[in-house]
């Protein structure tokens, strides 16, 4: 029978490093230090320390944190130093009360309250013991489960990636896949991840795996196929799902990027549920570029968008040719990328077509993207948020482990003409709501593409008719999301910014001058 070895405590150490002598010599004046010792670790306050590896407060590259802070203030406090913001603020906040009895989750909800019905006021955030909070809000929102009551077992997803992109901070999509695939206190969520890693090493291999177990996401963690262009490794991850110990017990396989993000893995699940998963189904959207999809001549599924099949198509890509090349080394279904490689197979070799899922979003819009966020529709994924615009999904998301997942951009409009997009914005318009907001704001960047009448109709198709952007304009100011935390029993606190450079929200033609402080609202959403 074998048995743990116990560790030595602190002090054990401490007097194991003293020479023998002198302990039988001095065993008295031992004793005090000992004494001493035991008092320095347990305080006579009642202050407890953390058990060992316990981390306090800890900030994970999402800019969420795990563990309740310390106050009200201190979490603020460090997200606001931590973006060199301060300490001289303008300050706002408000106490949300969620109460979920709405019978539906609208595109925009109209709250009879104002949401500040006092001013900002002018504050040193390193001088002030408390933060004030604000009277309680009440808001109705629509029932809906949290990210630890899914069970999202149903799925298998693939992925591939470089280990540059993997381990860089600024793209790793850890953070982002958290949210989706647990239950964001380290467990699993029952969904599973083949994640493939090109040109890299053995050691890196079991890094990632490491790194992605102690979250929580179960993940097999493979090398790709040194053999393949990035459009074969792609379909290679269809080999590898129909390959997988756990394809049985699968009822969809998805093909993801590494920065594709399910905001609503509950309502994904549910949609998911009218395709029979033991028929024919290629599952996916197009991109939102329909000069794009003009161009490529092909109704296919967008990768970024996330594709899903069920397992007799991933059944019967393995014994179709997808991957064959010519004399010349290219592929006989000319492609170039995977998803169009995996499209060209199924439309050629198959009667196979594709079904339309358009609330799976591909996002090829660039730039500015607050439009589509502040919406206040529920996409059932995102894309390019680190490269093509910029979100950070897994901070705005953690207001689900609150209000449940449909909160997440939901609006809210009040009676002072504030929209809260939850998760995303908290918006301002001074000269009052004189527009639709059932229509999307025009904020993309359309790239070198000048000829306005096209750039009108470019993105009609998926959004409708855009209205002007607000932006430059005066008639809108928006604190955008800066972090959040789960403060524990239902309850997030978020941190929305906005900073006194930032000219967009400035009347460019009127001259309106910038003022002279950062701006900060507080939400603190409790049940």
């Amino acid at each position: 029978m074998s048995f743990l070895k116990r560790s030595p405590t602190f002090a054990q150490r401490a007097l194991s490093r003293l020479p023998r002598p002198l302990v039988g010599k001095w065993r008295w004046s031992l004793l005090a230090i000992f004494i001493i010792l035991v008092v320095w670790l347990h305080p006579l306050s009642g202050t407890a320390l953390p058990q060992f590896g316990t981390k306090i407060g800890s900030t994970s590259a999402s800019g969420t944190t795990k563990e309740k802070p310390k106050s009200d203030l201190s979490f603020v406090k460090q997200l606001l130093k931590d973006n060199k913001i301060g300490p001289e603020i303008q300050f706002a906040s408000r106490t949300i009360r969620y109460v979920p009895d709405a019978p539906e989750r609208l595109p925009i909800t109209d709250v009879d309250q104002e949401l500040f019905s006092n001013s900002f006021v002018d504050l040193s955030i390193n001088k002030v013991k408390k933060l004030p909070a604000g009277n309680i809000l009440d808001v109705h929102v629509h029932p809906s489960v949290r990210p630890d009551e899914i069970d999202a077992s149903a799925i298998l997803f693939a992925a591939s990636t470089t280990w540059e992109r993997f381990s860089s901070e600024y793209t790793t999509p850890i953070g982002e896949w958290t949210r989706w695939l647990t239950d964001g206190k380290g467990n699993s969520n029952g969904a599973g991840l083949i994640l493939t890693l090109f040109n890299t090493t053995m050691e890196n291999i079991h890094l990632a795996s490491q790194q992605l177990h102690e979250v929580g996401i179960n993940a097999t963690v493979l090398a790709s196929n040194r053999n393949l262009d990035m459009a074969g490794r792609y379909v290679d991850l269809v080999h590898l799902l129909h390959n997988h110990p756990s394809r049985k017990h699968r009822k969809y396989f998805s093909l993801v990027d590494d920065d594709t993000f399910f905001p609503y893995m509950g309502e994904l699940l549910h949609t998911l549920r009218r395709y029979n998963p033991e028929r024919s189904h290629y599952i996916g959207t197009f991109t939102e570029r329909s000069d794009w999809m003009l161009l490529n001549k092909a109704p296919m599924a967008y990768g970024g968008a996330g594709v899903f099949m069920t397992a007799p198509v991933i059944q019967k890509v393995t014994e179709l040719p997808c991957l064959e090349k010519d004399d010349d080394g290219a592929y006989i279904l000319e492609a170039d990328q995977g998803d169009r490689l995996l499209y060209n197979c199924l439309h050629n070799y198959t009667e196979l077509a594709l079904s339309y899922l358009p609330r799976l979003r591909q996002e090829d819009q660039m730039g500015d993207a607050s439009g589509f966020y502040e919406a206040g529709l529920q996409h059932l994924s995102f894309h390019h948020y680190h490269t093509w615009h910029e979100l950070w999904p897994g901070k705005m998301h953690i207001v689900a482990d609150a209000c449940g997942e449909d909160c997440v951009l939901q609006r809210f409009r009040f009676k002072d003409d504030f929209i809260i997009s939850n998760g995303y914005s908290v918006a301002h318009y001074p000269h009052g709501i004189d527009f639709d907001p059932l229509q999307m704001e025009a904020t993309f960047d359309y790239g070198t593409m000048e000829d306005q009448e096209f750039r009108d109709v470019v993105f009609s198709y998926a959004f409708g008719m855009l209205r002007k952007g607000l932006a430059y304009t005066g008639r809108k100011k928006s604190w955008e999301l800066l972090g959040a935390v789960n403060e524990g029993g239902g309850k997030v606190k978020q941190v929305y910014l906005k900073r006194r450079g930032d000219g967009r929200w400035l009347d460019k033609e009127g001259g309106e001058e910038h003022p002279e402080n950062d701006s900060v609202v507080v939400l603190t959403w409790i049940p």
